[in-house]
């Protein structure tokens, strides 16, 4: 008789072979990750930050270049460093609402971005964007830059969002907190902050931020218990027999029986509706700049997949709906990504939407002129 060959399980795999189903070798970066170039969880996260002397050095040789293991391989400039500085020193600050998310964003947000390149390059994303508000004739170049680590982070994100765990669940969420400040940055046509230009289909930003809602939730007490809480603000969630107290909920009801629906997607509305009166409400009744921020940001992680699924169809109901939600940003437009960019959305909207619903888009266009 033959005799069977042992069979080793895989019990301590990474977590991108868990979520593929296939056995881990379990070396550190595992076979599987390595071949496809993939971060893998069980090697050294850490990207080797350089020493003082490198970086200065780096700066008099642009050429210069540090690099990770060859299984990841990114390359940094003498630019990159330049605007991790400048995040440290500037956006830190214009991203933050108070001294609470300062510091998160400066020490707490840099530390994860050390570890995990999807937040690296979202950071430096970001750093560029912010850097052509006082730095105009380099506009150019610093969008450049922008948009190549934004094109690095998403492949990246996107694997560690498909094998989240509570190890990535804190770099998600600040990722996350990134995306929307990136996209109304860096964009030129109002139109593409809801729609791709070329295809057509839905902005990118909006499918990623719901899928890391899902990872925020799934992974709530370890966000809660982190320095990323600060983020947050008042997590507070109103009943829903409670938000007749908010000044605008009123309109906004009616709203919700006037919105051009089919009988079969009603109840899709009418909770789409429920999640806005709540970001209205937070919004009508926040004592904190962070708080007012969130109530707006709030909305479209939690629009939900059906109302998403008309929005790309650009349903009139759907986009009368985010109408209605640009004057939540319209709130916080002082921050410097935000700043010129709701008004020509709105309008956008409303060449999309049909002329015989002109009366529903009155209200919102009159509040982004007049606030």
């Amino acid at each position: 008789m033959s005799t069977r060959k042992a069979h080793h399980k895989s019990r301590f795999g990474c977590a991108t072979c868990k979520a593929k189903k296939v056995k881990c070798d379990e070396k550190r970066p595992c076979g599987y990750c390595a071949k496809r170039h993939l971060s893998c969880s069980l090697a050294a996260t850490s990207l080797p930050l350089p020493s003082p002397e490198t970086i200065e050095r780096s700066w008099r040789t642009p050429e210069a270049r540090f690099t990770t293991p060859s299984y990841e391989a990114p390359s940094f400039t003498s630019t990159d460093f330049s605007l991790f500085r400048h995040f440290t020193k500037s956006t830190a600050l214009a991203q933050a609402d108070d001294s609470a998310s300062e510091i998160v964003w400066r020490e707490a947000v840099l530390d994860l971005a050390t570890q995990y390149p999807y937040l690296l390059h979202e950071v430096l994303a970001i750093a560029a964007l912010h850097l052509r508000t006082t730095a105009s004739e380099q506009s150019a170049f610093l969008e450049r830059t922008a948009a190549e680590h934004q094109a690095k982070a998403i492949p990246l994100f996107r694997e560690a969002l498909v094998a989240n765990s509570t190890e990535t669940a804190l770099p998600l969420f600040a990722c996350s907190c990134l995306f929307v400040p990136y996209h109304f940055a860096a964009v030129k046509n109002p139109s593409s902050l809801l729609f791709n230009e070329e295809t057509g289909s839905l902005a990118e930003w909006l499918v990623l931020i719901q899928g890391c809602a899902a990872v925020t939730v799934e992974h709530n007490a370890t966000i809660m218990q982190s320095p990323l809480r600060a983020l947050l603000g008042d997590l507070y969630t109103p009943r829903v027999e409670n938000l007749s107290g908010g000044s605008t909920d009123a309109r906004l009801v009616e709203l919700g029986r006037q919105l051009p629906v089919i009988p079969e997607r009603r109840e899709v509305y009418e909770q789409v509706m429920i999640r806005l009166r709540v970001c209205y409400y937070l919004s009508d009744n926040a004592n904190t700049p962070l708080n007012r921020k969130n109530a707006a940001l709030r909305f479209p992680p939690i629009m939900g997949h059906s109302f998403t699924e008309d929005l790309a169809l650009k349903s009139p109901a759907a986009l009368i709906v985010m109408a209605y939600w640009c004057v939540l940003l319209h709130r916080v437009e002082d921050r410097w990504w935000l700043k010129g960019r709701v008004k020509p959305l709105l309008l956008k909207i409303a060449e999309l939407v049909p002329f015989e619903y002109a009366q529903l888009m009155a209200w919102p266009k009159e509040r982004v002129a007049s606030e």
